[in-house]
């Protein structure tokens, strides 16, 4: 019943998130000084903000960018860091110390470098961010893959299987992947949940995307010196970033228990 719950909340939010990025109620960026300030109505279901701006047409295009931002983190994360700790398991021996140094790179290094780099090159978009995010992802997830492929090789059907001859690719689809994936994907959740709070904070200090464009974390910044006059304008964002991290971490834990068994 609660995995139902979640998977239906959680694709309600989806839908929300895609709706966003192709039709808003109104022009997020439209300026109407007269109308600043107003309540939720039926006119603007979220009310407006200090410069008459609708905050549903923002919260959904921003809710979008937030999107964006964690499949790139996921797709950079998982599959870079997954491919290269498990075929460092596999390959042993120096090869394998030299990679995994290689994916610990990405760990010393701060995620603020990885996004300042990446704005320099990219330039400022939720992709660029993802991709920051992403490559400082990537030391995590290989590790983590590394140790459970240890653990797989070290099973008695997978040594027997190795000693039959079974060759490389084999052995990790037949019997790598199908033991690692679902605590990875575990992993995912996690790293997800927390990408959503990590590129509200970049875009919080200017550094998540195009500052003339609403995210979650700008429209914090934007909207904090009306937290006592206009709180709503606050709580609209912050609700939107912790609801999508828990929804995510809810959604991916719940394929843990039933997928080990």
């Amino acid at each position: 019943m609660r995995r139902t719950v979640v998977f239906t909340l959680l694709f309600v939010f989806a839908i929300s998130l895609l709706a966003g990025g192709f039709w808003q109620p109104h022009d997020p960026d439209a300026v109407d000084i007269l109308s600043r300030h107003q309540r939720p109505s039926t006119e603007h279901l979220l009310g407006t903000d200090n410069l008459g701006r609708d905050i549903a047409s923002r919260m959904f295009v921003a809710g979008w960018r937030t999107a964006l931002v964690v499949l790139a983190v996921g797709t950079v994360g998982f599959l870079g860091g997954s491919l290269l700790g498990t075929f460092a398991a596999i390959l042993g021996g120096g090869t394998e110390r030299l990679m995994l140094r290689f994916c610990e790179l990405f760990i010393v290094v701060p995620t603020l470098i990885w996004a300042l780099t990446a704005a320099a090159i990219f330039g400022l978009s939720p992709l660029s961010a993802g991709l920051a995010l992403g490559l400082a992802g990537i030391g995590p997830y290989a590790l983590l893959a590394n140790s459970l492929t240890h653990r797989t090789l070290a099973l008695s059907y997978v040594q027997a299987a190795q000693a039959l001859g079974a060759d490389t690719p084999r052995l990790v689809v037949r019997h790598v992947l199908p033991d690692t994936l679902p605590i990875m994907f575990t992993h995912v959740g996690s790293n997800a949940g927390q990408s959503v709070v990590n590129y509200a904070s970049l875009a919080f200090i200017g550094l998540g995307a195009d500052p003339s464009k609403p995210d979650w974390g700008s429209m914090l910044f934007e909207y904090r010196m009306f937290i006592f006059d206009d709180p709503m304008l606050m709580i609209w964002p912050g609700l939107a970033i912790a609801s999508m991290a828990t929804l995510i971490n809810m959604a991916f834990d719940d394929v843990r228990p039933h997928e080990a068994r």
